[in-house]
Order: C-alpha cells, then structure tokens, then sequence
C-alpha cells in the first residue's frame, strides 16, 4: 500500500508542476540575476560627466500576468534620475522611479482601470503612500559580446545588448543588486540611449500578493515574474 501512495503522490506533484507551468504565460525573456548584497557605487572622478534623463523621453514598462491574462503599463521617471559617462562610456548613474505615477495602458474603461491602479498602489503591492519611489543605482557596466552569451529572443528581452548592468534596485524597504543585459549607445555627444527588457522575481522585494505557490491562493496566483523594461535617454544642459 505504501509503494501505490507513494506512487500516487508523485503523479499529484507532476501534475500540480504541470498546472503550474501551463498556467505561468509570464513573458519570456531573460532572468535578471538578484543577489541579496548591495554593490558598491563607484566614486566619481574629475573626468566623470552628469547627463540629465529626459522623462519625455523615457519609459519603465512593466507586464504582469496571471494564469488566463496580463496587464501592462508604465512607470513614471523624477526629473532628477542622471546618467554618468566618462570617456565615452557609461559608467554609472541613478535612476528615480515615481510609483506615484503608476499607469494601466491595457484596460480602457475609467472605473476598472482606475481600480486597477487603485489596487497597484495600495499596501498589497507597492505601498505608494509609503513608499513614493524607488530607485535604480547603476554600481557597474561590463561590455558583453551578444554572440557569446545565452539570450532569450522575442519583444519582451533586451534587442542587440551590448553591456551587461549591475545596480542596487530599492523598492520599498528592500534592497537589493540585480543585473541583467542592456543596450547602451551613445548615438551624439553628450547624449546616452540605453534600453533593457528583462523578467524579474517581485517577490524578491517583498510584492507577494497572490503569488504563486501559495496555499492560499491555489490557481488563482498571480505570476511571481513581472517583465520589466527600460528605454532611456539622457543628455547634457538639461
């Protein structure tokens, strides 16, 4: 009798694992690492130069997803986010994100959309009353060859990258290093475009409602993996 219950468990565990995965249509794209220790932001020097993001023209996407649907959205930027170049190189920087200024662009009626946002800013997920922003402190940028590393193709991942990100990302009361692969040009001088699309744990800073493996919630979880992107610009005498 034990070897049947034993062997009955197992078909209830590959079955639940193959729920899961069928019910997980987060976007596939490429996982940024997360590492539980902040990095050290490197000093300035005379030869480092401040460029200003440019809001307008900047974006932070985010795509979240439960089994049957998605949403998705945008971030707002604090004028104040910078980038710092030196010899032509990107080599640091801060960016502020206003979760204040969260954005539902794929439901069109007002009253859900504006439940939606409601809920996104509440104490379940980002606590924006509490928690207005958070920010992304760029601690090192490692130029990569595409053709040597594994990268996940499709419109959610990072298109042509070219370096490699590492920075301290603080939302809400946890910190923590991430990194994951961008694209950075310099396209004019003292102008800086730089775009990554990656797939990150939100419960890794403590954005657990409804997440998956919950007793609680069964089937009706909401994806732990939320797609996240940017696409900024940033330039001199703003």
């Amino acid at each position: 009798m034990k070897s049947i219950s034993l062997f009955a468990s197992a078909i209830l565990v590959a079955g639940s694992l193959s729920f899961l995965s069928s019910c997980n249509n987060a976007p596939k794209s490429q996982e940024a690492e997360v590492a539980d220790t902040v990095a050290v932001v490197p000093e300035e020097t005379q030869g480092t130069k401040e460029l200003m993001v440019d809001p307008s023209a900047s974006a932070v996407t985010w795509i979240g997803s439960k089994p049957g649907g998605q949403h998705n959205g945008t971030l707002g930027i604090s004028p104040d986010s910078k980038l710092m170049v030196e010899n032509g190189m990107l080599t640091g920087g801060t960016i502020t994100i206003n979760m204040t200024d969260i954005k539902v662009l794929d439901i069109e009626e007002a009253e859900d959309n504006g439940k939606l946002v409601g809920h996104l800013q509440s104490p379940d997920f980002f606590a924006v009353e509490t928690y207005p922003t958070s920010t992304f402190t760029i601690t090192n940028v490692e130029p990569v060859d595409a053709s040597t590393i594994e990268v996940v193709e499709g419109e959610h991942s990072t298109e042509n990258p070219t370096h490699k990100i590492t920075g301290n990302l603080k939302m809400m009361d946890v910190e923590k290093a991430i990194s994951f692969y961008a694209n950075v040009t310099m396209p004019a001088e003292g102008e800086v475009k730089a775009s990554a699309k990656f797939n990150l744990d939100r419960t890794e800073f403590n954005v657990s409602f409804m997440a998956e493996g919950t007793a609680k919630v069964k089937d009706k979880f909401i994806n732990n993996t939320v797609n996240v992107g940017f696409d900024i610009t940033a330039k001199a005498g703003m």
